[in-house]
């Protein structure tokens, strides 16, 4: 008998597939447009807002992996980051790319691609929620009862005396963040090479 989807963990290479198209057509988007307002005060405060958006999910996204660790699916965490939500990577991943589409500074991006790439996490969260439930069964409807799925509560904060992990994960994570680092100079960089003229926009969008 073919074993039920929930009793299997997700699979992350569906999410990953999905994110790189969606990242693909994100900067296929970016590099032929341009803002109508760039240059203005208030792109420039939108710029400013997306950088601290941006630190604010890489840092979060290492936080949570502190306490992540190896465990995924293997331990029910329920403590820091995800005793407030319990997908605090999707939460900090989605900080990190409503920051960049600040940086770009263009409502019709945003508009596009944040609720986007949200149904992504949503839809991979939710596959992953299954799992953990058919695993750790009341323990996790508990955790489950009393947690956000998504929005943090950093009231219901929850943390441990210590925490143990593998800096192979630490070093993977910080690796995959670099990317989103990343993007803050390139995001300054296109938009140097757009008002010198060396990159010239096909369309302007609002």
């Amino acid at each position: 008998m073919e074993a039920s989807s929930t009793n299997k963990p997700f699979l992350q290479k569906k999410r990953i597939r999905g994110l790189w198209l969606a990242t693909t057509t994100f900067f296929v988007v970016v590099f032929l447009t341009r803002p109508l307002y760039a240059g203005a005060a208030l792109h420039q405060l939108s710029e400013n807002i997306g950088v601290v958006l941006v630190i604010a999910g890489v840092l979060g996204r290492l936080w949570a992996t502190l306490y992540i660790g190896q465990r995924k699916n293997r331990h029910l965490v329920t403590t820091g980051p995800y005793s407030i939500t319990r997908n605090p990577l999707y939460v900090s991943s989605m900080l990190a790319i409503l920051g960049v589409s600040l940086m770009i500074g263009s409502v019709l991006i945003i508009a596009a691609f944040v609720p986007t790439f949200f149904f992504l996490f949503a839809y991979a969260a939710r596959r992953e929620s299954e799992y953990l439930r058919s695993k750790f069964g009341s323990a996790y409807d508990d955790y489950a009862a009393r947690t956000p799925f998504f929005m943090p509560n950093p009231l219901l904060m929850k943390l441990d005396a210590e925490v143990t992990f593998r800096t192979s994960a630490l070093s993977t994570a910080f690796r995959d963040s670099l990317f989103l680092v990343a993007l803050i100079p390139l995001c300054d960089l296109l938009e140097f090479l757009q008002n010198e003229g060396y990159l010239r926009a096909v369309f302007y969008i609002p």
